[in-house]
């Protein structure tokens, strides 16, 4: 064998290697969604007189409706449902004068069929990714006239359409979208330090795996409310919560990370996770044009 011959199947096993790790990974718990304790979440923080509000929801819907919801694509067919029932997530975030409303559908075992994002305040513009298995379809909107702005994003007319190829080591693992780690940590148990849980998020730069992992344990105060069978209570006391970081990084040996965001949270991104829960209590990292800040939990709605 040639020099470059090895140097080539040296890479080929590399990449291989790298992506069993990532699809062994999402073997590791049993995804079920009947182990999510909770419906909806919301946070909130401030810095500088700016308020940061952030609110999460997970429902279950049908493939029926699920099917109703995905959007065609210009050309061949997306991933149909394959569950009985889909999961639907939405997460709201307000900072700064720029409203983001994001949702996404995923099987149960976090496989990414859509993800619908909507910009508001500063900046308006829509976006739809319909997955399908070799591509992703991308519809893209924006206001193409002042009389445009401030009205339905169904009704602008600067729309640009098209697809982004994914390669075979993209092809390989299960995608999912970041706003499904609400619903992995949810879902996942995590009890001790060591314990982590991780996830695919398509980038038109290339998949990242992000992963969640538990590094020590901290007694903090919490004080939120909750929501159970109409009725609200409110919880203030002490809770031993998981101490986790973000850590996120291309699932290919030479790709690149340019830009990775939680929420609009990058740099240092931290959790603390209530073990009881499963929910996050407390979101921390830097965020643009405010730097460090931290939301907190202050509602929670339990199934």
């Amino acid at each position: 064998m040639s020099l470059s011959g090895f140097w080539i199947l040296r890479k080929s096993l590399a990449v291989m290697l790298f992506s069993m790790i990532f699809v062994s990974s999402s073997y590791a718990i049993e995804y079920s969604p009947k182990n999510l304790k909770w419906s909806e979440l919301k946070y909130s923080g401030s810095k500088f007189f700016i308020s940061l509000d952030t609110s999460v929801s997970v429902e279950m819907i049908s493939k029926q409706d699920a099917t109703s919801e995905l959007i065609s694509t210009t050309e061949g067919e997306g991933k149909p449902p394959v569950a009985d029932e889909i999961v639907k997530i939405n997460v709201k975030n307000s900072v700064v004068g720029s409203d983001t409303d994001f949702t996404v559908w995923i099987e149960p075992d976090t496989t990414v069929l859509q993800r619908t994002s909507i910009y508001g305040g500063i900046k308006e513009w829509y976006r739809t990714y319909r997955f399908m298995s070799d591509r992703v379809y991308s519809d893209k909107r924006k206001p193409a006239k002042s009389n445009e702005d401030g009205e339905p994003w169904n009704t602008w007319t600067n729309i640009s359409q098209g697809f982004f190829k994914l390669d075979d080591t993209e092809q390989s693992v299960t995608i999912s979208e970041s706003e499904a780690l609400f619903y992995l940590i949810g879902i996942a148990d995590l009890k001790k330090q060591g314990d982590k849980v991780s996830l695919n998020m398509y980038d038109r730069g290339g998949v990242i795996n992000a992963s969640v992992a538990v590094v020590g344990s901290k007694r903090v105060s919490v004080d939120y409310q909750t929501v159970k069978d109409g009725k609200t209570s409110r919880v203030k006391k002490k809770v031993v919560a998981l101490e986790a970081v973000v850590d996120a990084r291309s699932i290919k040996v030479d790709g690149n990370l340019e830009k990775f965001k939680f929420l609009g949270y990058k740099d240092d991104i931290r959790l603390l996770i209530d073990p009881e829960l499963n929910t996050i209590l407390e979101i921390s990292g830097a965020v643009e044009y405010v730097g460090n800040v931290t939301i907190r939990l202050e509602e929670i709605a339990l199934n």
